[in-house]
């Protein structure tokens, strides 16, 4: 496969990646972003509507379009139920963290949990797990429209990961938070534009928008509502409701991009307004590129061109059906390309705005040297932290294309980790009982096992089989391309037959849906916490901590602590400095001076006893 660009498609391609650059070049040279707090906060004054669209934009990348096509390709539309999650998840994700996060201010997401369990341990864990998690996950964002472009016009991969590996690192660095939002807003425009081409061009070439969904029923491409409870099943609709969603919570709740956008704002109000608006606009854009799958199957539903062998992957049938039907039409092919890379863009600009964010918050601020640097002089280190992340992520783009179809390596990488990191910012804000004990040993435990069961689902677990596919409506013109079509129909032969095979005992684990990594993630930090906490003995929330927990959660516990019972004695002072009391029990006494701070009525914990202002003391 292979086809070429018109002058117009390069315009409208690197006229994207041009615009993109451009504007970080306004925000560096000509709005001066110079300091930390305007390159990774934004000067903490952004706007609601930019930011819900960089909150859009970060989470949906080229992957989205090339791997949401794919999979209803070849595994039908179950997956599309995922649209719904986020008008709940992200509101609740919203109603959990941001209360307490935001009002911290802060530019690394993991300052909190060092302050919340008053451990550096904890934060440099969750740091160096946040900092692998997105490495690895720009790295397969790099190579999905890089094998895209490859798949059009033979562009060799390798140049095309460095380009926009380069490209992002470059206005990134230079142009801070502020280029990336405003970039992402550019992008996700240029996303819709290519996703739209697709559907209604496709939409046409098959008789009608609803007739494409006649057809791919007719093919089982269109499923819902599978309610079956089984973990071992790659897509159900619970696997979908439970696990993606909890995928939902950790990324709009307390992801470092997230954090880092919602603490960018100037009010708690405007934070939480951003974060409502995201949520239809997720949904809105994986509709589009749910209906682009279904769209581009039509096409193909009886002359499938993987069968043909014109391509090898799943995920390359978006970059076919444009190449065939819409390269016809002068731009068109370069839009979509330049879809693609808005969608990498995006992503990796939001990625290494973050890892620049969190290196320097919980790295190199530890630093004597640094830290008495000036603010410009910060600045110019975190731009260079920036780009050499740009550079690391190059190298693993290289290597993203020996983990699979793009989807399922995104949501993998993701999964393994955003479940521990959900569930230690779940202890620290829900559950005031926790200690650093619990946290440290719940997130090592729930990585070791999220980390083994998904990468050991990769290299172990059964492959995927595609629903069949069809080539009984080929025309001659087309099957005469074909090198050798008896070998053609022994392949859909074997496909149609193919079942897989059983994996019994242990090696079953390796089985479970990864959409269910976060939640088994999740589950076993909250777990593994909680009780790991109590058995070393838990924490007691005190004042100062209170603003480390849900406001919510202070006001239940101090709703239930209530006014302490036990037995009261009312002992007069001996003099003007000095009182003494027993407690119900006649146990030894004790004495207080009235130059103490006052309780105002309130009681005041001394030792085993709670103190109030008259001199009424109770035994806890």
């Amino acid at each position: 496969m292979g086809g070429h660009f018109t002058i117009m498609d390069y315009v409208v391609f690197l006229g994207t990646i041009g615009i993109s650059i451009l504007i970080g070049v306004y925000y560096a040279f000509v709005k001066k972003q110079t300091t930390n707090a305007d390159l990774l906060v934004g000067g903490r004054s952004m706007p609601i509507i930019p930011t819900s669209l960089s909150l859009l934009a970060t989470y949906m990348s080229a992957i989205l379009v090339l791997g949401f096509a794919g999979e209803i390709y070849a595994h039908g539309s179950l997956i599309a139920e995922m649209v719904l999650g986020p008008f709940i998840y992200i509101p609740v994700g919203g109603a959990i963290f941001l209360p307490t996060l935001y009002g911290l201010k802060l530019t690394s997401a993991y300052e909190y949990l060092g302050q919340r369990f008053k451990s550096e341990t904890i934060r440099l864990l969750a740091t160096s797990t946040f900092i692998a998690q997105i490495v690895l996950y720009m790295g397969v964002v790099l190579y999905a429209p890089s094998l895209a472009l490859n798949a059009v016009v033979d562009f060799p991969i390798w140049i095309s990961v460095i380009a926009v590996g380069g490209s992002a690192a470059l206005y990134t660095s230079i142009g801070g938070l502020k280029a990336v939002v405003w970039t992402d807003c550019f992008q996700i425009m240029m996303m819709f534009s290519g996703m739209l081409a697709i559907i209604i061009q496709g939409s046409i070439n098959a008789g009608g928008f609803f007739n494409t969904f006649a057809i791919a029923s007719n093919y089982s491409r269109i499923e819902f509502l599978n309610l079956e409870v089984d973990p071992f099943v790659r897509h159900t609709s619970l696997n979908i409701f439970f696990g993606q969603g909890v995928f939902w919570l950790s990324s709009y709740g307390c992801h470092q991009t997230t954090v880092q956008r919602y603490c960018s704002m100037s009010s708690l109000k405007k934070a939480f307004q951003a974060l409502l608006l995201t949520a239809p606009l997720v949904s809105f854009t994986m509709s589009l590129a749910v209906l682009v799958g279904i769209v581009i199957f039509a096409n193909y539903a009886g002359c499938d061109p993987i069968t043909l062998g014109f391509i090898t992957k799943k995920d390359q049938i978006a970059p076919y059906f444009v190449l065939e039907f819409l390269s016809p039409t002068t731009g068109l092919m370069g839009l979509f390309i330049a879809c693609l890379y808005s969608g990498a863009l995006s992503t990796v600009s939001s990625g290494l705005n973050s890892l620049a964010a969190v290196t320097w918050q919980d790295f190199f601020t530890k630093i004597r040297y640094f830290r008495d640097l000036s603010d410009k002089e910060q600045g110019r280190v975190t731009k260079g932290i920036g780009f050499a992340y740009g550079f690391l992520i190059i190298g693993f783009g290289f290597a993203a294309g020996s983990l699979g179809g793009v989807l399922k390596a995104a949501l993998v990488v993701n999964g393994t980790v955003a479940g521990p990191l959900l569930g230690v910012f779940l202890l620290g804000v829900l559950l005031p009982f926790v200690n650093s004990k619990g946290a440290i040993s719940g997130m090592l435990i729930a990585h070791a096992i999220s980390l083994t069961i998904g990468f050991g689902g990769l290299a172990f677990g059964e492959p995927d089989l595609p629903l069949p596919f069809s080539i009984d409506s080929c025309s001659n013109e087309t099957l005469s391309k074909v090198f050798n079509i008896t070998a053609v129909y022994e392949k859909q032969f074997k496909a149609l037959h193919a079942k897989p095979v059983p994996v019994e005992g242990f090696m079953k684990i390796f089985n479970i849906s990864y959409l269910l990594y976060p939640l088994v993630g999740t589950f076993i930090t909250v777990f593994v916490g909680s009780v790991v906490s109590l058995l070393t003995g838990p924490s007691e929330m005190t004042k100062d901590d209170e603003k480390y927990i849900h406001p919510l959660m202070v006001k239940i516990i101090k709703k239930f602590r209530g006014k302490p019972t036990g037995s009261t004695v009312h002992v007069p002072p001996r003099n003007d400095h000095e009182m003494s009391w027993q407690n119900g029990n006649g146990a030894s006494a004790r004495s207080w001076t009235n130059d103490a701070p006052r309780s105002n009525g309130k009681p005041i914990r001394i030792g085993g006893q709670t103190m109030y202002d008259n001199a009424a003391f109770q035994d806890t």
